[in-house]
């Protein structure tokens, strides 16, 4: 994979189900194999870890993730899969 963008590191706040707070940490990647672009996202703390990481553009990676999905609306009938990034490593 070549990387076309690296989005900023982000926090956000939210209130777990028991009440406390937590922050949900990530840090968004455009990539591109071939004619295919895709977007996928490191979350937790591999995106803390990579919050200062300068990843060069058109530079080839090894990506490992896996994709997520899901369905929601009134009859399920909307549907979005999500790439989220476990490895993001110079070859």
């Amino acid at each position: 994979m070549t990387i076309v963008a690296v989005g900023a590191y982000a926090e956000r706040q939210y209130q777990k189900q028991d009440g406390s707070s937590e922050y949900f940490k990530s840090r968004g990647v455009t990539m591109k194999r071939g004619g295919d672009v895709f977007y996928g996202e490191m979350t937790g703390e591999l995106a803390s870890k990579n919050r200062h990481t300068q990843f060069q553009q058109g530079m080839p990676y090894i990506v490992k993730g896996f994709w997520k999905h899901r369905t929601w609306g009134d009859s399920n009938d909307r549907h979005e899969n999500a790439f989220y990034i476990t490895d993001l490593q110079t070859l």
